[in-house]
């Protein structure tokens, strides 16, 4: 849930391959975990391959890499895999980030 809970109708489940929940509260818009369990894997965005998703950040501040905004979104990394991927609430999507 948000941190600060939205009014009704300004929370997004369906968003982020249900890793996180979208919210706008006061103005601005945030991610934060799902109350129930998140899915244990996500499509690979190029093949559909399952990624197993190894840890998950939500309401962490950040700048987008797309669309530059700063805001609280979420990061999600994965087993097996060198990337991250950043949970946009402005974007409402989640953004691939190469790993190191």
């Amino acid at each position: 849930m948000c941190y600060h809970p939205p009014p009704m109708g300004e929370t997004r489940s369906d968003l982020y391959h249900g890793v996180f929940e979208w919210c706008l509260s006061g103005g601005s818009a945030a991610v934060s975990p799902r109350t129930v369990p998140p899915p244990v894997s996500i499509p690979d965005p190029l093949t559909g391959r399952k990624l197993h998703i190894s840890t998950i950040q939500a309401g962490t501040p950040a700048i987008c890499p797309v669309c530059s905004c700063h805001a609280r979104g979420g990061f999600v990394s994965f087993e097996d895999d060198l990337r991250i991927a950043y949970a946009c609430p402005t974007c409402k999507e989640l953004v691939w980030i190469r790993g190191a």
